[in-house]
């Protein structure tokens, strides 16, 4: 027996001592140009932001200063001949100077763009797509099993959809709610407590795509769109933006879904970078990452003040049992800088 294992244990160590070592090589990746914007049917102006991806493979890292793009000539032109020049107003950012070049549905747009070192790359052309307006903003009471937030709103979007042409939407959306503090005094030695209540803006995070080929001409109801805690009783203020893009931004959407959804699993797909629509007029493997987008734009407001539901008990009992543990201070130093009235046009 001892003779066995003394046999298993040389075996043993002679398999790991022939394993050798390999180096993996290191991902590199000379940087690329990124293209973030769209024109839309709204009044300008239009931005595009300008960036360069990172140095992978850089031994002291890279500058983020680096990373934005300066100095670049940007020019945006329609199907009609009219073009303006896109000015730099910020860290890679550039707007458009002419405020009388507006975005128009069935109008094609492209985008050009030239580096310092003389590169130049240009969008592929788009045709701005009409969108149907929204119908309504649907709402509904959701408990969720987390004892910080227990309850949201969930707010979700009603369309028709065009019986005569095919359509890809997108959407996005903000709530505006309310947040409570236990205030400080109005005035030096005064008992009355101000700044105690504020608005802050949740966004939507995800990216929200659907195309209309199984619902063709019929309507599109209840499409969710963002959720919103419940912290306190008191007015919510939504507002639902619903793009018509065309089926090549759709496609790159789908793309960016599909690789953010990878598992990490030994069974996924090799990740694969997102391109988009931009190119290097003289290098067509020379792709930029990113999108320009011809996009139409609707958008819809509601304000929620009704918080009837068959979790209005409990939704009560929960608020009326926090206010002991609202935050010192006045709301504005414990969330932010963020307003204390309630936001213009609402």
């Amino acid at each position: 027996m001892i003779r066995l294992i003394v046999i298993l244990f040389i075996s043993s160590y002679v398999a790991i001592s022939c394993i050798d070592r390999v180096e993996l090589p290191i991902r590199t990746e000379a940087p690329r140009l990124v293209v973030e914007g769209q024109i839309t049917n709204e009044a300008p102006p239009y931005s595009v932001r300008l960036t360069y991806t990172g140095n992978y493979g850089g031994e002291n890292g890279q500058n983020p200063a680096d990373q934005y793009v300066t100095g670049a000539q940007v020019t945006l032109a329609d199907d009609q001949g009219r073009s303006t020049r896109m000015l730099q107003r910020g860290q890679g950012i550039y707007l458009t100077a002419d405020t009388t070049f507006r975005g128009q549905i069935g109008r094609t747009y492209s985008l050009s763009i030239v580096l310092n070192d003389g590169k130049r790359y240009v969008s592929k052309p788009e045709k701005m797509p009409a969108v149907p307006l929204i119908d309504s903003i649907s709402k509904v009471i959701t408990p969720k099993e987390n004892l910080p937030i227990p309850y949201y709103f969930e707010y979700s979007v009603n369309t028709q959809d065009p019986v005569s042409e095919k359509n890809y939407y997108r959407w996005t959306g903000y709530a505006i709610i309310n947040r409570m503090s236990k205030g400080r005094p109005c005035n030096l030695g005064s008992p009355a407590i101000c700044y105690d209540r504020c608005w802050v803006t949740i966004p939507s995070t995800d990216v929200n795509i659907y195309s209309d080929d199984a619902i063709n001409g019929k309507p599109l109801r209840n499409r969710f769109v963002l959720q919103a805690p419940i912290y306190t009783i008191g007015p919510q203020l939504v507002e639902i933006i619903q793009y018509g893009i065309t089926q090549s931004n759709y496609q790159f959407w789908k793309l960016y879904q599909q690789q953010n959804a990878r598992t990490g699993s030994i069974f996924d797909p090799l990740p694969a970078p997102v391109t988009g629509n931009v190119v290097n007029v003289a290098s067509s493997t020379d792709l930029a990452r990113g999108y320009f987008a011809a996009t139409s734009i609707t958008r819809k407001r509601l304000r929620v003040q009704d918080y009837t539901s068959r979790y209005f008990g409990a939704l009560n009992s929960y608020i009326f049992s926090q206010t002991a543990l609202y935050y010192q201070g006045d709301c504005r130093d414990v969330y932010g800088p963020v307003p204390v009235v309630e936001p213009d046009g609402w």
